[in-house]
């Protein structure tokens, strides 16, 4: 066996025989049946097995020889190995090639990759294989989350065993970031805990089944591989052994951490009002990353309690506090203020009158049904939580327990609050705010783990932003089908009853005298001037039909109206108390301001960003600002370049002290007892935004970036850390945070604070130029964060609607990586799909998907592919646009995203649509309706019904169209989109301009144009301007016609819109027609098929080829014009546009009784005159009765042949349609009386 390339080939071609000869001996005809081969592939085989001894000849037959035996075994070994390898591939990927991994631990393991919006799946997996295990033996670098150390203590307690090896690293984490769970372990008989050496990676084995566990270089959990294999198990748990002999046996001294972390209790000081932080408001924070409301924090012993995670207990000491009658009128009230009667009890109007929200959330709570509260930020969500929970204690129910938006740090301890639930007496109440945000969304899962029990109810309140996008939820798959069963409510609109109601109270508590009329009151805070579309004088915002009611979402509206009446009801001296708004106070406080002596400014918006970015202890931060006057820190003030407010002069601790003295009273509240509280999130962004308005952007710019540089400088400096310490006495809470987890602090700050502008778009100008950027980010800041600030800006100045701030931002992006090259050329394409530049869109979203492909990013090319599909259907492509739809489909399935699988269903419906696909669109919608439904995601529901609408006017069905219209019309109202309002209506406006109402289309569209010019949105400008020259070509004003037709054709031409222009274009050629001017006519329809090409839809090609009949009609030439309108109707037929075919149907029997054939012509007239009373088509069937009507005369004519000439066909088809007709419908009465009246008249002379 010298040449064992050759040994080994033969064994890997014969494989099969050895492994079938290695049992009984078998002759070469049992070989051809049992292999199912030829008898000369059984000859070939033996020969060469015989050449290589690896089989023998017996007596009975052919048998594998030892060699054989061995060597078929050891290879079958490994192509089994190198199957299992090959699977689990991706997720092994972040580890080296020194790692200690078996091949026997892949034996036939499933895989799951930690990715795309359920990162959860893998911990799922894990969880399930924990939680009925009797013995769970665990060696883990890292924690992959949690709840893990409570599955494995209740193993415990079930009497069962844990065997837990920890690294070192996570060891010392685990003592002080979750030392109460880890102590609680520890206590546990059956639990041995050591600790020791390094871990490469996690395995876990629970009875039956290992997992493999592999973290990425940030020790994130990259994925994980599960099998139930013997062999796999046995490694397993022989690995973990060997590690748990090498480590030092830990457990007695965690467990002597429960002395000290008093796991369980609930408590907390009252409203974080004590260190001058805010009370949480309506605990408004965007929730897009895990830095948001626990900045600030490393953790310490006990931070995993229940009180360390932000709840608290209410207690009548909490309740009876210090309230101050004033003071929820300029910040969030206490909950003594909430139960001295200080805030308003909000009521909605009903079928019998007002009813209180307070009333029916206590109601459904008691029921034990879980509820949850929706709505912008300022509209009072946490007040009417703060109420409830306060009525539910004074009730005597039983506990409750608040979790408030404001809490620093992220709630892990599920089985904490599981066990003081449990042990609870009575009925528990659970209030969490910010339900839906990273740091509390945990909760979810707890309330739909106690969902069967009677005894608990939660209500959870949530901003509606967050709520409303799925995409950005940190939910589990899971707890999004759980939401759908909680009761959700969105927070009722102010109206004139309920501005009337907040000023009684506020004259109450103030006892001041407020004369200020509600109605005027209302229209004000919501920013609506008389004369404006959808303005309304009296405030109303009830409108039978939600197409006309106003166009605002809420944002704000109870934070203005209270600043309003507060300002009237503490000057009442002056009488234009209630003229002064939010933001004109705000002006006027940043006016003076910026002339007191420095540092206050600087003090100033840094205290106002760190509010709206979630953090607590923005007092003894404002101390950051020491010593900055130093020439690093200089910057100008004014546009004119002075520095008087840099800091020319050196900043001590007492003109610190001075500067937020001066702050106390406007965006520092004073309380009684002399602690402080911050004002709203609300006033703090108008503050930054005023700034904005007042300065340059450049110089607003360098000065936030100048105060935050100083702030994230104390992950780096220790002696500024110091100065801060020496500055407080030594006691800084803050300051003990920062120097327990430099690095941990530094990513968490750094994301919070550009979560502002990530949060509130309009602020995009305070982080500066992606060229040029004044926010140093500190050395203890993760690598691949300093990748971020561009990607977030630009997606800032996208959100904002900025889209050349956007564009030049994503020009001066260099990013480093492949990834974020890919993230940056899919920006692009966002841009300019939003411009309405389709065909420069695909370009991007092509680089981008190559990129991402190239990355391995499978979320990313999902975005992308879909994003390709989306520019594609509108730059009409539509075969394009179906290819890439179906691939975001099946990338969205493989990647188990629910909300993302239905967006692609709705864009494969979309395009099937154009493409004249009529069998399948709907179901496609349905079926994506349905999905954004089980998921509750309002917006994509939405988004299916303005689609369904448009696919069921094109088929004739305007009731269901209107429907589906007023739906959408509702959700975008509800989630507060006003982009995708302008579309839908649209949409009603054509249902209008088709039923021939023709006002109220010319409304719509005019509404949409005022919505156009305020938005700077050019597509919708002109979709509006050609709807409103379509109205006028109805109406035969032909000037107007083409003045506006020219107008939406020049805002088509300056994005590039082809398929958009073509539209525009074909109906100049319409009108042309209108004129008689056939060569005008020509000029445009040649221009439609040149911009149309050939991705030309059916319904386009319809429209284009009925013009062209009927140019061909007025040049007499009907023989091509009968070929051009019957190609048109074959394609209105099978696109099922009916209103388009009534109108060719009618226009073929003008052509048929222009050439005599009468009988012909009837037919076809009276079909579209059936078709069009049915669809609703005015414009045709108009058409049609005027042609109808014109064959009447010609038959009663002196001397007619009755026979030759059909009256009889006529006079029995003008009755068939008369009688068909439903009398009750409005659109239709007039037409029917004047066609019964003409059959009588015809049948009279006839007789």
């Amino acid at each position: 066996m010298e040449d064992l390339p050759a040994l080994v080939e033969v064994v890997q071609r014969r494989l099969d025989f050895l492994e079938t000869l290695v049992g009984e001996p078998l002759r070469k005809h049992e070989l051809v049946d049992a292999l199912d081969c030829s008898r000369s592939t059984v000859n070939r085989a033996i020969d060469e097995l015989e050449a290589e001894t690896l089989v023998t000849r017996e007596t009975d037959g052919y048998r594998t020889t030892l060699t054989g035996q061995l060597l078929s075994t050891g290879y079958r070994r490994f192509l089994t190995a190198a199957t299992d390898v090959d699977a689990a591939r991706d997720v092994l990927s972040p580890l080296g090639a020194d790692a200690d991994l078996s091949p026997t631990v892949l034996r036939s393991a499933d895989t799951y990759r930690a990715a795309g919006p359920d990162p959860y799946r893998p911990l799922e997996r894990l969880d399930r294989a924990v939680v009925d295990a009797d013995t769970v033996d665990a060696a883990l670098p890292t924690l992959p989350y949690p709840r893990l150390l409570d599955r494995c203590r209740a193993v415990a307690a079930g009497g069962g065993a844990v065997r837990l090896v920890m690294d070192d690293e996570l060891y010392r984490h685990a003592r002080t970031r979750f030392p109460a769970d880890v102590a609680s372990l520890a206590g546990q008989d059956g639990v041995e805990i050591r600790a020791g050496g390094t871990i490469d990676v996690g395995l876990v084995v629970a009875d039956g089944t290992v997992i493999t566990l592999v973290f990425d270089e940030e020790r994130s959990l990259h994925g994980i591989t599960e099998s139930s294999s013997p062999e796999a198990v046995s490694w397993g748990r022989d690995r973990i052994r060997s590690l748990a002999d090498a480590g030092d046996n830990v457990g007695d001294e965690l467990a002597g951490l429960a002395s000290a972390s008093n796991a369980g209790e609930v408590g907390g000081t009252e409203d974080g009002a004590a260190g001058g932080a805010a009370d949480g408001g309506d605990g408004e924070r965007d929730g897009r990353t895990a830095g948001r409301r626990f900045v600030g924090t490393t953790g310490s012993v006990g931070s995993e309690t229940l009180a360390s995670q932000g709840f608290l207990t209410l207690d009548d000491d909490r309740l009876d506090g210090n309230p101050e009658p004033i003071g929820p009128l300029r910040a969030p009230a206490s909950f003594a203020e909430v139960a001295a009667g200080y805030v308003l009890d909000r009521t909605v109007p009903g079928e019998t009158g007002r009813y209180s929200l307070d009333d029916r959330l206590f109601e459904g709570l008691s029921d034990g049904r879980d509820h949850l509260l929706v709505g912008p930020a300022g509209s009072g969500k946490s007040t009417v939580c703060r109420s409830v929970a306060v009525r539910w204690h004074r009730s005597g129910r039983g506990p409750v327990l608040y979790r408030r938006g404001d809490s620093e740090e992220p709630f892990t301890a599920v089985e904490s609050l599981r066990e003081r639930i449990s042990n609870a007496e009575g009925d528990v109440l659970v209030v969490v705010e910010d339900a839906v945000t990273p740091a509390a969304a945990r909760t979810m899962a707890v309330a739909r783990g106690l969902a069967g029990r009677s005894n608990v109810s939660f209500l959870f309140d949530a901003r509606r932003d967050a709520y409303d996008d799925p995409d950005g939820l940190p939910l589990t798959p899971a707890d999004l089908a759980y939401r759908r069963r909680i009761e959700t409510i969105r927070m009722p609109r102010l109206d004139e009853g309920e501005v009337e109601r907040f000023i009684d109270h506020v004259a109450d508590v103030t006892g001041a005298s407020l004369a200020t009329d509600s109605a005027a009151l209302l229209g004000t805070i919501r920013g609506r001037n008389a004369g404006e579309p959808g303005s309304d004088p009296g405030g109303r915002d009830d409108s039978d039909d939600p197409a006309t009611a106003p166009a605002t979402d809420g944002q704000g509206e109870v934070s203005r109206l209270i600043h309003r009446l507060a300002s009237a009801a503490t000057r009442p001296g002056d009488e234009r108390g209630t003229l002064s708004s939010l933001e004109g106070e705000i002006a006027r406080i940043v006016s003076d301001l910026d002339e007191r002596p420095p540092p206050t400014m600087d003090v100033a918006v840094l205290i106002n960003l760190l509010n709206v970015a979630g953090f607590d202890d923005v007092r003894s931060l404002a101390y950051v600002l020491l010593d900055a006057g130093s020439a690093r820190d200089a910057g100008p003030s004014r546009a004119t370049g002075s520095a008087r407010d840099a800091g020319s002069e050196p900043t001590d601790s007492e003109a610190v002290r001075r500067a937020l003295d001066r702050l106390e009273g406007t965006v520092l509240i004073p309380e009684s007892d002399g602690s402080t509280r911050m004002v709203h999130e609300e006033w703090s962004v108008l503050f930054l935004e005023r700034l904005l308005d007042r300065e340059p952007e450049p110089v607003v710019a360098r000065r936030v970036g100048r105060v935050l540089s100083r702030l994230l400088s104390l992950a780096d400096e220790p002696a500024r850390r110091s100065r801060i310490r020496r500055a407080f006495g030594g006691d800084a809470p803050a300051i003990d945070d920062i120097e327990a987890d430099p690095v941990s602090w530094a990513e968490t700050t750094v994301t919070a604070v550009y979560d502002v502008g990530r949060s509130y778009p309009r602020l995009a100008g305070l982080y500066g130029r992606v060229r040029y950027s004044w926010i140093d980010l500190p050395e203890a800041c993760p690598d691949d964060l300093r990748e971020r600030p561009p990607e977030w800006i630009t997606r800032m100045y996208i959100d904002a609607g900025d889209l050349d701030r956007a564009t030049e931002a994503l020009d001066a992006w260099r990013p480093a990586s492949a990834a974020g090259e890919a993230k940056r050329q899919r920006g692009f394409g966002d841009v300019a799909r939003r411009r309405g530049e389709h065909d420069t869109a695909l370009d991007h979203f092509n680089r981008a998907i190559t990129l991402f492909e190239d990355t391995g990013d499978r979320e990313g090319l999902a975005d992308a592919v879909r994003g390709r599909g989306q520019a594609a259907h509108f730059a009409g492509e539509f075969e394009t646009a179906y290819e890439a739809s179906s691939r975001a489909y099946a990338l969205a399935a493989s990647l188990d995203d629910p909300i993302a699988v239905a967006k692609s269903l709705m864009n494969v419906a979309n395009a099937l649509d154009a493409m004249g696909d009529s069998e399948t669109v709907i179901a496609h919608y349905r079926l994506a309706h349905e999905l954004f439904q089980t998921y509750d995601d309002v917006h994509g529901e939405a988004n299916v019904s303005t689609n369904l609408g448009v696919a069921l006017r094109r088929r004739g069905d305007l009731s269901g169209a209107r429907r589906a219209g007023r739906r959408a019309l509702e959700g975008y109202r509800t989630v507060g989109d006003t982009h995708r309002e302008a579309i839908v209506l649209v949409n009603l406006g054509a249902i209008a301009e088709q039923r021939g109402e023709l006002g109220t289309a010319r409304e719509r569209y005019r509404t949409v144009e005022s919505l156009a010019e305020r938005t700077g949105s050019e597509p919708h400008r002109g979709f509006a301007l050609n709807g409103l020259g379509s109205v006028a070509l109805r109406e035969h004003a032909l000037d107007e016609a083409e003045r506006l037709s020219r107008d939406a054709l020049a805002a088509f031409e300056g994005i590039d819109a082809d398929h958009r222009t073509a539209m525009v274009s074909t109906q100049l050629a319409e009108i042309a027609v209108e004129r008689g001017d056939a060569n005008e006519a020509e000029r445009w329809l040649s221009r439609s098929a040149e911009l149309l090409d050939d991705h030309a839809g059916r319904k386009r090609t319809a429209a284009l080829n009925h013009v062209r009949g009927r140019k061909l009609r007025l040049q007499g030439d009907l023989p091509a014009a009968e070929r051009a309108l019957s190609s048109a109707l074959e394609d209105a037929e099978s696109g099922g546009f009916m209103d388009l075919k009534t109108r060719i149907l009618a226009t073929l029997g003008q052509i048929a009784a222009e050439r005599g054939e009468n009988r012909i012509a009837v037919d076809r007239l009276v079909t579209a005159i059936e078709q069009g009373t049915v669809y609703e088509c005015e414009t045709g069937l108009s058409d049609a009765s005027d042609a109808l009507e014109s064959l009447v005369p010609d038959h009663e004519l002196p001397g007619a042949d009755r026979e030759a000439t059909g009256a009889d066909v006529v006079r029995e088809a003008i009755e068939a349609v008369g009688s068909g007709i439903e009398i009750d419908d409005d659109a239709c009465r007039e037409l029917a009386e004047r066609w019964r009246l003409v059959s009588q008249s015809l049948s009279a002379r006839q007789g």
